[in-house]
């Protein structure tokens, strides 16, 4: 049985993203913050958006080393119960520290907060 979609084509769609979506990132930013009138601000955020990809690529590399197969030992690191833990910690801790870093310096809160305020003061 041959298989729909082998490693080797993921490795090459998630190397690829890694270099497209900062790309796009910064192009939809610019979009999105000509639109609030925020040029420089939507490109840094669009291109801080985008810098997942290679986040993400980082992930699938660390994530393939983990789980490979080893030949000359027999040994697979999908068969391991303190891998699969090892890995959802590691996925986790990487995704708070995301989520901080994001919420903290991409997309602070007082900038919702503001947005929040002029859509009240322009209701009334």
């Amino acid at each position: 049985m041959q298989e729909l979609v082998t490693v080797e084509q993921a490795h090459r769609l998630i190397a690829a993203l890694a270099w497209a979506l900062p790309l796009a990132g910064v192009v939809v930013g610019l979009i999105a913050g000509a639109a609030r009138g925020a040029i420089g601000r939507g490109a840094w955020q669009g291109f801080a958006v985008g810098l997942l990809g290679p986040i993400i690529y980082a992930m699938w590399l660390l994530y393939s080393q983990m789980v490979r197969y080893d030949p000359e030992t027999g040994r697979a690191g999908l068969h391991s119960v303190s891998t699969l833990i090892l890995n959802a910690l590691i996925f986790a801790a990487v995704g708070v520290m995301l989520g901080a870093f994001y919420r903290r310096v991409v997309f602070p809160a007082h900038e919702h907060r503001e947005r929040t305020e002029e859509a009240q003061d322009a209701s009334q």
